[in-house]
């Protein structure tokens, strides 16, 4: 006799409830062979203890043409299927586990949708919670539900019927219980429906689900990322013409749409309960387990698998055709592209990987609000850059983050590197998803934590450092600009010290000199964003100190300001001018000043003065964060000690000022010493090795 039907049982140690999950099973098999449809039953016992294999070898099976066991040792629910799955004979397979119940038409129903609709997997059209918790769920078929939605949750459950000759190149994903991925039903339904299934129901069935506390669905709920592995419905061409497809299958059809609205104003509870065939499979249910309270069911809530006309998934349908055909070598998480060291410092390691790898081709993603990205034009050719946040303003900071990570995962090449730069973004996006990424290379990008004084006293704001602490195992690389945040975090964290890597900035070396010390209208130059990290608010009281001694001196001030309202009285002051924000350091006209005065609270090892100190432009800087691998006092510029005191902080400056002009041939001197550390140690041709050795050939066998 040909075998119809292999219903799948997986069991674990649930003696309590098989008695009542095979008679459910049993009643539905024979009210099927009643019908000509001839099922056996497949028990998969998965590391089960004697007693539940005692109570389910002693179940009636009277309504099953065979009954078969096979014992595993998987532990985890998506290879227990599979190997249940391999040990069918019939020409559907329907996944069932052991303390939930059916409604006892389901295997009849299922069959004739089934065998009505070829290419298509089916589900119960009701589902009753019951047990620790009760609702009521009706599922629609796909004339209703998009594409979109298996992105965006999942539309479907588990207990899917289909034929089993799919089956002999699809399985499930080991998706055990770790910090990681979870949900390999709903990643097996991702992949059918990229495979083109259709998703039906079939009509008056009912699933009964029991809800109790150590539930394998409420750990991975409690416990992983809630996320699933990448899938091939998520590759953006593969997604982006299902989607188009779709569109054009319903292009002027209104009874989708329709049909829609009318599933969303319905009440699922509502209509089980007044449906008289569900209600007989309801009181069928109760007959088997008295533990299915129907008053509960009256009173209990209401879903259905019918999503918000728009959500991140049809968002990230979008970011697909943003994103376009091939995979990427190195993808990057920015805050935004705008002129700033930290971007610069990213962007000159994308060049140098691009300079060094044949097949380098990097996506560019941004997670903050930025008005505009100023440096898109500095990005390495072919480089594709998507603003997330701007083109995507509807959605929260958690529905980002998801569609990010469902771009990283769809589109990096196997064993891609991943890029992050410091910020709030990256920090919570990999604090999230560090579990999920592998085989991906995580490299941070470390520059500098925030720095606040109190009563003279410089405290640490350590929310990068404490994000390291936490994810330093997962992290592939931690790059810096200078050695003494690598000192200090290896210091304090003292395990995977071979991590950390200082990487000095590339500097392009300057043909012309911009030393000019000069006797009469002197003016030196401030450039940098105006905002609390770089202490402008200084500027007015260094000007005023200094201009008792040099009453000509000027301040030119060139940057963006985060706060105008915060700075509108700034340049008040006598000798202070703002000339507006600067893209690159050449618009500021350095050969027209005298000294580069840098000013900040707390930093890495600024761009700016790097590359002021590449054109023989003298620097007066104050000495925090790695400032002090650049300037050495009286060496290659003026180290101004970092008091905690304002007042001796602005005497400190003026006296730096003041030792500037006091004797030009010793400034031309200091001047050109830094340039010749600019030359030998930033230089192009040296950041583009080290990338290479720490990058490249490293990742070689």
């Amino acid at each position: 006799m040909e075998l119809d039907i292999s219903v799948v049982l997986n069991i674990h140690r649930e003696s309590s409830f098989i008695l009542r999950t095979i008679k459910s099973l049993n009643e539905a098999a024979a009210f099927a062979k009643y019908e000509g449809i001839h099922s056996e039953l497949v028990v998969v016992f998965d590391r089960s203890d004697d007693l539940v294999r005692t109570m389910a070898k002693g179940a009636n099976f009277s309504g099953f043409e065979a009954v078969r066991y096979v014992e595993a040792d998987h532990g985890s629910l998506g290879p227990a299927r599979n190997t249940g799955i391999a040990a069918a004979k019939g020409v559907y397979v329907w996944l069932a586990d052991a303390d939930d119940l059916v409604s006892y038409n389901c295997i009849s129903a299922m069959h004739k949708m089934a065998e009505t609709n070829p290419n298509s997997v089916v589900f119960p059209e009701y589902l009753v919670a019951f047990g620790d918790a009760y609702w009521v769920a009706k599922y629609f078929n796909d004339s209703v539900v998009e594409t979109a939605d298996f992105v965006y949750g999942h539309p479907y459950i588990s207990r899917i019927f289909l034929r089993r000759d799919i089956f002999a190149d699809l399985q499930f994903d080991d998706l055990r219980l770790t910090q990681g991925f979870a949900f390999e039903d709903w990643h097996l339904n991702c992949e059918l429906r990229a495979r083109g299934f259709n998703f039906l129901v079939a009509p008056k069935t009912v699933f009964f689900y029991r809800q109790r506390k150590g539930s394998l669905l409420k750990e991975a709920n409690a416990v992983s990322a809630r996320q699933i592995p990448n899938a091939s419905l998520f590759d953006p061409i593969k997604l982006t013409r299902l989607v188009t497809a779709e569109k054009l299958h319903k292009l002027g059809d209104s009874g989708p749409l329709n049909s829609k609205e009318s599933a969303r104003r319905g009440n699922s509870k509502e209509q089980l309960l007044a449906d008289i065939t569900c209600m007989e499979m309801v009181y069928a249910a109760i007959q088997i387990d008295p533990g299915i309270n129907l008053w509960k069911i009256i009173n209990s809530g209401s879903w259905s698998n019918i999503f918000p006309d728009q959500h991140w998934g049809h968002d990230y349908v979008t970011a697909c055709s943003v994103v376009g055909e091939g995979a990427f070598t190195d993808i990057v998480l920015l805050p935004w592209l705008n002129a700033g060291g930290g971007e610069r410092f990213v962007l000159d390691v994308l060049h140098s990987l691009a300079a060094e790898t044949e097949d380098f081709r990097c996506l560019v993603i941004s997670g903050e609000f930025a008005a505009q990205h100023e440096w898109l034009d500095r990005l390495p050719a072919g480089a594709v850059f998507i603003d997330v946040v701007n083109l995507f303003p509807a959605l929260d900071d958690d529905e980002r983050d998801q569609l990010v990570l469902r771009l990283v995962l769809a589109t990096s090449v196997q064993s891609g590197r991943l890029h992050l730069k410091s910020s709030p973004f990256a920090l919570r996006w990999l604090s999230r998803f560090s579990t999920c990424i592998r085989p991906l290379s995580p490299i941070y990008y470390r520059f500098c934590d925030e720095v606040i004084w109190l009563n003279k006293v410089p405290v640490t704001l350590g929310q990068g450092f404490g994000f390291l602490s936490d994810e330093i195992e997962k992290l592939s690389l931690v790059i810096t600009d200078h050695q003494k945040i690598v000192d200090h975090d290896i210091e304090k964290i003292g395990v995977f010290s071979d991590k950390w890597q200082c990487i000095y900035a590339a500097v392009t070396p300057s043909e012309a000199s911009a030393f000019r010390v000069v006797l009469s209208g002197r003016k030196l130059l401030w450039a940098s964003r105006l905002c609390p990290q770089k202490r402008p608010e200084l500027l007015p009281k260094i000007i005023a100190a200094a201009r008792e001694r040099i009453p000509d001196l000027h301040i030119c001030v060139f940057g963006s300001i985060e706060n105008v309202v915060s700075y509108e009285r700034l340049f008040d002051a006598n000798g202070l001018s703002y000339s507006g924000p600067f893209n690159q350091f050449e618009d500021v006209n350095p050969h027209e000043y005298d000294a580069l005065l840098y000013t900040s609270a707390f930093d890495g090892l600024p761009n700016i003065i790097l590359e002021a100190m590449s054109c023989e432009l003298p620097v007066i800087a104050p000495d925090v964060g790695g400032i002090a691998e650049a300037i050495q006092d009286g060496e290659t510029g003026f180290l101004v000690k970092n008091y905690g005191d304002e007042d001796q902080l602005v005497k400190a400056y003026v006296d730096a000022i003041l030792r500037l002009y006091a004797d030009p041939d010793r400034t031309r001197a200091i001047a050109n010493t830094a340039k010749e550390l600019i030359n030998s140690r930033h230089n192009v041709g040296a950041h583009r090795k080290i990338v290479r050795q720490l990058f490249i050939d490293k990742e070689r066998p």
